[in-house]
């Protein structure tokens, strides 16, 4: 089922936020080890609900260049243009992917790939952003609506009761003419994957 994940980045997110108030609910999880494996990032996660949308922020330290593990080059969804070889280097890609799930109480326990598209729990896949770490940090976020199409799945409607798993996947080094198919499209799997988990409030 990991060949779900569509090489689309998601776009469309320029609209504004109502003047009106609106009710919140903010958590924060740990980013997880590679796998789910141990805590690489204690707090590193950030979840912003409201009745409209949910943003996420993600913030840890940039692994160092073959510190962990890679995907290879061909596990991108069927029909994806080809990814250019991953290697260690630096600076290095990583893009930032969230799966939400309407209705946590309805998935197969836990809730996951069996759980997208038009399931009882309704859960849909979106890139959130992509980035070139240079720094010694690294910072992504994004932010998804109300009516905003996913990349897989049928769409997020309960931003409030949703339970939100946030991955971030390693490219490799930058890859020159192909940095845009490195920040623009999914690549591995959960084993190469570094996590974060939201359950429903």
């Amino acid at each position: 089922m990991i060949a779900v994940l569509a090489a689309l980045l998601l776009v469309g997110l320029v609209g504004t936020a109502s003047a009106e108030a609106h009710s919140q609910n903010r958590q924060r999880a740990d980013i997880q080890g590679q796998g789910g494996e141990g805590v690489t990032q204690r707090n590193g996660a950030r979840l912003i609900r409201s009745d409209h949308a949910i943003e996420v922020r993600w913030r840890l330290r940039t692994p160092a260049p073959g510190s962990y593990d890679y995907p290879t080059a061909d596990s991108v969804p069927p029909g994806a243009p080809p990814h250019p070889e991953v290697v260690p280097g630096h600076p290095e890609v990583f893009t930032l992917w969230a799966f939400v799930f309407d209705h946590p109480d309805q998935c197969t326990e836990p809730c996951d790939f069996d759980d997208i598209g038009d399931t009882p729990a309704r859960g849909s896949i979106y890139q959130l952003d992509g980035t070139v770490a240079e720094g010694r940090r690294i910072h992504m976020s994004g932010k998804i609506r109300l009516g905003q199409a996913p990349a897989v799945g049928l769409g997020m409607s309960n931003p409030e009761g949703a339970e939100v798993h946030v991955a971030m996947a390693p490219h490799g080094m930058a890859s020159g003419d192909e940095l845009g198919r490195q920040l623009n499209g999914a690549i591995g799997g959960p084993p190469q994957w570094f996590p974060a988990i939201f359950l429903a409030p």
